[in-house]
């Protein structure tokens, strides 16, 4: 008690002695338990030093008295009480010092208080459960000395040690308390059942707390459990409940903010405060492990030159992130070691093996893929380093798959296991199969998938279904599983790439980018196959180079960047004709003849299609075919040729109904839609559109559902008193747009809401059109930026603005440079012959 009280105050030895009056040899020989104990008089001078008042004092003092009438005695036991001391006042304070740096936790402080408190009349037992480092002993120390007013006959306190190889004794633990319980000698009982009895005869009416410090599972607590009526704390890796009447509180890591304010504590609050940013990363590198941000608090400390960004670098890289978070006697790595240790090899070599994986999350099945084993053998190895709080269970994802993690500085330690122990050639191996699992789920997702086929995937690399429920998740569930696999996906693209994995590494990428196109995850799409087709190159893959470059283009004209697409389009279909891949050459043709129609080369374009279209044909492809002659009905539309436009629309959706592609049949339905407007035919346009709209909610396309409302909006407007009807199906297009980061369909629909605004004579029309027509300048849109100049050109005389005609006459120069019917329109309205820029 001496000791903790002085460690409270931080207070020397010879701080105390002097503050007290006593020698402080005499301090020193109390602490050590030697000499004679504490004469009344000194206890009260000690008791004034250390600031006690209250029961704290009465405490201290009797705790004193006993000792003091004991040893005059002669009593070999200093604790019994002597010369009328009542026992009530008898009191062990075995608890550690606290922490004064604690901070947080208040949710658990006050769930351990109401159970611990004695006007508690169910179990007061508690375990505080967690992995390594999070915390654990710090709580219950922490709450005991916080909560010790209600224990006056005091605390307990044993270390069992139980992730060691010298775990404590649950019979010696006995022994130890009986003896400070006052029993000795021959009185002690020899067998643990004796001891255990004859301590809860001790315990029976006290009011005394329990803490039983890092317990390796059941056999080593149940014993030490007294009778009903004392609290007791148990801390353990294992939540351990099957104990009777146990509450388990499962710590994890300090959210950020609580983090920093223990950085605060132990490397002083001005220092970190004057550095946020870097305070919430280094907390953040920690993971929020309460030990490692402790021990970095300590290294910053001790370093009064360090800033915290200086810190930060030193744990950036994640191979010597471990050796910086270790000061003196504290260091993160011990305690995962002692756990890893504890592992079967099977389980220590999937450790490792995961941690070198990297992937964010991951299900059951994955972990005997990456072994090679049986499922059941895998679900085995899974809870065993779940039991040794080597990894955390997420619960159900998105498919209802149970998803597994590991935290960050363990997953390090995990990375250092696999250089350790397993060599290159075993890792690169457990990878290909893990990855092929994953190729495999990915593919029966895939085929369950309603989306426009890009035909990226590369079905002659083989990937073999181990887990036939995991499988039918995956088939049963399609869009699901990929929301949940896709950071995985990220991961495993790059790291097969690493690997020189590169045919499962584009087998990858191309599986998933159907997917990525149906979601709007371009940026996932891009990555995924611009790495993939980097390893193929590396690889000598040609055929892999070529449908990756593809891949790319394709993504790049939905990022709205048109050089960069054909400039992966253009080698791409060449590389496929090299290698004689017909079928890779026309579905690139395809995407350029598209691309070269929205950026005004129609005659070009025009050509592309039709040949893309003949060969798509020959090559069996005929949703493709569809895809294209849907393209080319656009091409038509925009050149005036509305007979041709919907003869080829037709065309598509006859395909599509014919091969079951409700994708490919909601695309064509929905520039059918724009086409039949154009032909000034409302209402059947209106029809098209809300069909188009319904079919690509049903697959689950936002992005086809938004253009199809957009469509449906543009038709609505066409008849004057169903604006507000357009307006609103405008907005909703606009919302689904802007949530999914699709650019162009956002300015398109602020283009026709521009338009609606024009004609209600609306003076916000002109800065609305103003933008859009900003977006399709830097775009090079030709059509739609003529489009937009008319809009604009309407809104601007509305306002009086004298810069109408300019308008106009730059969106006549677009028009006529692509022979659209538009032109001669224009040139009526500007009074100018067609083919000049001069008035008639």
């Amino acid at each position: 008690m001496l000791r903790s009280h002085r460690l409270r105050l931080r207070l020397t030895q010879e701080a105390l002695a002097e503050r007290a009056g006593i020698s402080s040899r005499s301090v020193a020989e109390l602490e050590r338990g030697r000499g004679r104990s504490p004469r009344p008089r000194s206890l009260e001078q000690l008791a004034t030093a250390l600031d006690l008042d209250g029961q704290e004092r009465e405490e201290f003092v009797a705790v004193g008295h006993a000792l003091f009438w004991a040893s005059r005695t002669g009593r070999p036991d200093r604790n019994l009480p002597e010369k009328g001391i009542p026992a009530a006042n008898l009191t062990w304070r075995q608890l550690p010092a606290d922490f004064p740096d604690f901070v947080g936790r208040d949710e658990e402080l006050g769930l351990l208080a109401a159970i611990l408190h004695p006007d508690n009349h169910n179990p007061r037992l508690a375990v505080l459960s967690g992995p390594p480092g999070v915390g654990k002993t710090a709580l219950a120390v922490h709450a005991g000395h916080r909560f010790s007013s209600w224990f006056p006959d005091g605390h307990l306190y044993a270390a069992l040690r139980g992730a060691t190889a010298d775990s404590a004794d649950p019979a010696e633990v006995l022994a130890q308390w009986l003896r400070a319980l006052g029993v000795q000698g021959s009185a002690l009982p020899a067998g643990i059942d004796a001891r255990a009895a004859l301590f809860r005869d001790r315990l029976a009416m006290r009011q005394v707390l329990l803490v039983v410090d890092d317990a390796g599972g059941y056999r080593q607590v149940e014993q030490l459990l007294p009778a009903t009526g004392i609290s007791v704390v148990v801390t353990s890796r294992l939540p351990l409940t099957g104990l009777p009447g146990v509450t388990s509180i499962d710590l994890r890591p300090l959210p950020g903010p609580t983090a920093v304010k223990l950085l605060c504590q132990v490397a002083g609050e001005d220092r970190v405060r004057a550095e946020p940013a870097a305070a919430a990363e280094l907390v953040s590198a920690c993971g929020g492990l309460p030990l490692a941000v402790r021990i970095a608090g300590a290294r910053l400390a001790a370093r009064p030159h360090w800033t915290v960004e200086a810190f930060n670098e030193r744990l950036a890289d994640e191979r010597r992130r471990l050796d910086e978070l270790r000061h003196g006697d504290l260091a993160v790595r011990p305690g995962l070691h002692l756990a890893y240790q504890g592992l079967t090899p099977a389980a220590a070599r999937a450790f490792a093996l995961l941690g070198e994986l990297g992937v964010p999350s991951f299900p059951e099945w994955s972990v005997a893929a990456l072994l090679g084993v049986d499922p059941a053998a895998g679900a085995a190895v899974l809870e065993e380093l779940l039991d040794a709080r080597l990894l955390e269970a997420l619960g159900s994802d998105r498919a209802g798959q149970s998803r597994y993690r590991f935290h960050d500085i363990t997953r390090i330690y995990a990375r250092e296991r696999r250089e350790a122990e397993i060599d290159q050639a075993e890792w690169t191996a457990a990878l290909a199969r893990a990855a092929t699992g994953w190729l495999a789920m990915a593919r029966q997702a895939q085929d369950g998938l309603d989306c426009l086929r890009l035909y990226l995937d590369d079905r002659d690399h083989t990937a073999t279904i181990t887990d036939q429920r995991a499988s039918a998740v995956a088939a049963d569930q399609p869009v699901e599983w990929f929301e949940a696999e896709r950071e995985a996906l990220a991961v495993l693209v790059s790291a097969c790439a690493e690997a020189g994995l590169a045919a499962t590494a584009r087998c990858l990428a191309g599986c998933s980018a159907d997917f990525y196109e149906l979601r709007g995850y371009y940026d996932d799409w891009q990555r995924a196959v611009s790495v993939a087709q980097v390893a193929c190159r590396r690889a000598n893959d040609r055929s892999g180079e070529a449908t990756m470059l593809r891949g790319l283009g394709s993504c790049l004209i939905e990022l709205d960047d048109s050089d960069a697409a054909l400039s992966a389009l253009y080698p791409a279909r060449a590389l496929a004709e090299e290698i004689g891949d017909l079928a890779g050459a026309a579905l690139a043709g395809r995407e350029i003849g598209f691309m070269l129609s929205i950026t005004g080369r129609v005659q070009e374009a025009e050509a592309e299609l039709r040949a893309a279209a003949e060969g798509l044909e020959q090559a069996n492809l005929p949703l493709a075919r569809a895809l294209a002659l849907t393209s080319l009905g656009f091409l038509l539309r925009e050149r005036g040729e509305t007979a041709g436009a919907l003869d080829a629309i037709y065309s598509a959706l006859r395909i599509a109904r014919l091969c079951d592609g409700r994708s490919t049949e909601a695309y064509a339905l929905r520039i059918l839609a724009s086409t039949l407007q154009v032909c000034d035919r409302p209402q059947e346009a209106e029809r098209v559109a809300r069909e188009a709209a319904t079919l690509f909610e049903q697959i689950g396309d936002l992005i086809g559902a938004a253009q199809s409302l957009r469509a449906l909006g543009e038709a609505l407007a066409h008849e004057p008193h169903r604006l507000d009807e357009a307006e609103e199906a405008l907005t909703a297009a606009a919302a689904l747009f802007r949530d999914q980061g699709y650019r162009w369909g956002l300015a398109l629909t602020e283009l026709s809401l521009g338009e609606i605004e024009v004609r209600h004579g609306d003076p916000r029309a002109a800065e609305r059109l103003r933008q859009s027509l900003r977006y399709w300048t830097d775009e090079q849109v030709p059509a739609l930026q003529a489009r937009t100049l008319v809009a604009l050109a309407a809104a601007c005389e509305q306002l009086g603005d004298p810069s109408a005609r300019e308008l106009l006459m730059q969106a006549y120069e677009l028009y006529h440079a692509l022979k659209a019917p538009a032109a001669a329109e224009l040139a009526v309205r500007l009074g100018i012959l067609e083919g000049t820029t001069s008035p008639t």
